[in-house]
């Protein structure tokens, strides 16, 4: 019987489905899947040419929140020296870049450059999520947000019925989001469902004090959603919306939870958006200037025909071939 290969991944465990989608791919194509505290065991210096690596948000680790004084200078030490004795370990690394910066960080950060400089030097193969002109790297695909069998059961329960909420809003609600933006152009005879938390007290005021004084038709609990009921809400809407600043990601996870639960996509202009929009029927770019009007005349596709759709170009066989290229190229 043939060895499997040793794949050491970060993280190992997350509350993002994206790492299990990412596990089960790598299962299939022959690797062990290792944590990746595991690859510092001397044995593996032995084996470095052999160790692959997988790092996900693994440049965000410095900026984590509620670390401050000496606890964060010891982290940060700690973090450096992980990072520099990873080639002692492996010669095989893939960094992933889910994110241009850190939400939390600002534009200019000398420690965040620094930090990309360094992984830069290690890392075999930079990979990211989508294309993007803004760093050269290799492209592999975003999972869904259900492995395929466990979509199609979801959608033989629920059928391709009447949806409840014609226009929803979700997520972790941050500056970056721009709920804000939207919010100004929103029409006043259009209902809105917003559902997330955020924790920014400042700009959830923001955000209360524009429903206010407009008078829009917006349902938002300021409050944590459990996953069933985000899924569900998701599952009843014809049209989520996007409002993300352009600058702030390379992918969106909103995006292909929507796009799993057979929502259409309706997104503020931005470069995602429109390679989204030329790649599927049911994403449309929304042009603040000209909301009311958009909403009023929108062509709305079967949530069947979505899945279908998604299933095809991102489903675990998608996923698996494109992360194949990498691992063998």
């Amino acid at each position: 019987m043939t060895e499997r290969r040793k794949l050491f991944l970060y993280p190992f465990v997350h509350s993002n489905g994206f790492v299990d989608r990412i596990k089960g791919a790598f299962s299939e194509l022959g690797y062990d899947i290792r944590p990746f505290k595991h690859l510092f065991r001397p044995a593996n210096l032995f084996s470095r040419k052999e160790n692959w690596l997988v790092l996900n948000w693994y440049e965000d680790q410095p900026f984590r929140k509620g670390m401050s004084g000496p606890k964060r200078w010891a982290f940060l030490l700690a973090f450096f020296l992980t990072v520099c004795s990873i080639p002692l370990f492996s010669s095989k690394v893939i960094w992933v870049r889910h994110n241009y910066k850190p939400h939390n960080v600002s534009t200019h950060s000398a420690l965040y450059t620094f930090i990309l400089k360094l992984l830069t030097l290690i890392a075999d193969r930079v990979v990211t999520l989508e294309m993007t002109d803004r760093i050269e790297s290799s492209v592999v695909k975003h999972p869904l947000y259900f492995n395929d069998r466990d979509l199609f059961q979801f959608f033989e329960a629920i059928g391709d019925t009447q949806k409840g909420i014609d226009f929803l809003y979700f997520g972790s609600i941050k500056p970056y989001k721009r709920l804000d933006k939207l919010l100004e152009v929103w029409p006043l005879n259009q209902k809105l469902q917003v559902m997330g938390f955020c924790s920014d007290k400042e700009y959830a005021a923001r955000l209360y004090s524009i429903i206010d004084q407009r008078g829009l038709q917006v349902d938002w609990n300021n409050e944590f959603v459990k996953e069933e009921t985000l899924e569900d809400a998701v599952s009843d809407t014809r049209f989520v919306i996007m409002a993300h600043d352009d600058n702030a990601m390379i992918s969106s996870g909103t995006f292909y939870m929507a796009m799993s639960l057979g929502a259409n996509v309706l997104c503020f202009d931005s470069a995602f958006a429109r390679m989204k929009a030329r790649e599927f029927p049911f994403v449309k770019i929304i042009e603040p200037d000209n909301l009311e009007t958009q909403l009023a005349n929108l062509e709305y596709v079967d949530s069947s025909v979505v899945v279908n759709q998604a299933v095809d170009r991102y489903g675990e066989e998608a996923i698996r071939e494109s992360w194949r290229v990498v691992l063998t190229t």
